[in-house]
């Protein structure tokens, strides 16, 4: 039997609260698979020191019949997500006024060239079927209500117009996905989640819930 695969993905420049909390979700996903009887694995994806240019609007993937013509990581990274398809996702970004951070927004957008096969039947490379991946989406910031629902809004509509099958965390410390915050520490603290224990726990209900639907999704028994 296959193994489950599950891909986190974070924004941060730096290996700091973000990847925590990413983590915390993969490894919880990971372990409530095997619980299962289930083999799994995980896979993590760091956006610090990487290069990823916005999306022009230019056309040149569909002039040009190719994924986009931008010359940066971007294509590299997104590969974890299409070849293979994983069984379950993980998006994650700091907070940065009131929503994402740019190197998070730049990646989605950049994602249009994976899909124009919807409206050019010669584009040479097929949509992704995401349609039985299970996605969520955490964050942090450094207030505590420092703009994490809108955060989670702009990567949960992602996942939605993409195909994925959206969860949540089971309403510990939100509605629509993992929200953190860094607890009144300094802005320069890259552990300052680890006090925070409602984040922590609704990455790991996020991570569960992933697991239980990625089965689901799979064919397999709970």
């Amino acid at each position: 039997m296959d193994k489950l695969r599950f891909v986190g993905i974070s924004s941060s420049p730096r290996h700091g609260n973000t990847e925590i909390m990413v983590k915390e979700a993969l490894n919880a996903a990971k372990q409530e698979a095997m619980e299962r009887g289930y083999e799994a694995e995980t896979v993590f994806i760091s956006f610090k020191g990487k290069k990823i240019q916005p999306c022009l609007n230019c056309d040149a993937c569909i002039r040009q019949k190719r994924y986009c013509i931008l010359k940066d990581d971007w294509l590299d990274l997104v590969k974890n997500i299409i070849d293979p398809i994983p069984n379950g996702l993980i998006l994650g970004s700091p907070i940065y006024f009131f929503n994402v951070n740019s190197a998070m927004r730049a990646f989605m957008e950049r994602c249009t060239s994976l899909v124009k096969g919807v409206w050019d039947p010669e584009f040479p490379h097929p949509v992704p079927d995401w349609s039985r991946t299970a996605a969520g989406a955490v964050t942090v910031g450094y207030d505590r209500n420092g703009g994490q629902e809108h955060a989670l809004t702009s990567m949960l509509q992602f996942l939605l117009l993409n195909g994925f099958v959206t969860v949540s965390e089971p309403h510990i410390g939100g509605y629509i996905g993992a929200s953190g915050w860094q607890m009144g520490n300094d802005g320069a603290k890259t552990d300052a989640i680890l006090e925070d224990e409602i984040g922590l726990a609704s990455c790991k209900a996020l991570g569960k819930r992933i697991a239980k639907t990625s089965i689901l999704l799979s064919g397999r028994n709970l």
